[in-house]
């Protein structure tokens, strides 16, 4: 049976401290009921393309709670934008409880310790993400993931830089 983080709250006396409280929890939860439970082993779909793929063994996870999968092999979509010239930038890729997976840009950084992730979406389990940097412009679905500096993470468990300790 799910547990609600509102549920839990009941407990608390204070409306106040309630209010406080859910903000974090709701984020922490989300995390907890959205994440990897086996790597991706995302690669490269071929020699100078442009396009990332699912290793050669299938993806599973949990989005929203939901048992969630995606097949060996699988294309991720098409990556977007542009990054300068000599700086780095994160692409995320997400899967939602319907199985629909989403990519989603960061921030660009002239170092890599600079880059911003982009803000997580609620319900969806992140499959992974890729790191690139590349001697021209970047620009996504034209310029081949090969001839960039790219590095492929599939992270299992809960993953969120977003949430962080202290300011």
């Amino acid at each position: 049976m799910p547990t609600f983080v509102n549920q839990q709250l009941a407990g608390v006396a204070s409306q106040s401290d309630q209010k406080a409280l859910l903000p974090l929890l709701n984020a922490l939860a989300d995390r907890m009921s959205s994440q990897a439970t086996s790597t991706a082993g995302l690669v490269i779909k071929a020699g100078g393309g442009v396009l990332a793929k699912i290793g050669s063994v299938a993806f599973a996870g949990v989005a929203n709670g939901v048992p969630v999968a995606i097949a060996a092999a699988t294309d991720m979509p098409a990556l977007t934008g542009t990054i300068t010239a000599n700086k780095f930038n994160v692409y995320c890729f997400f899967i939602d409880s319907a199985s629909v997976v989403t990519v989603a840009r960061g921030t660009e950084g002239a170092t890599l310790a600079a880059v911003v992730f982009p803000p997580f979406p609620v319900g969806k389990a992140l499959v992974g993400y890729l790191v690139v940097t590349h001697s021209s412009t970047f620009t996504g679905n034209s310029t081949a993931l090969d001839t960039a500096t790219t590095v492929y993470v599939s992270p299992v468990g809960a993953f969120d830089p977003t949430i962080l300790l202290s300011a």
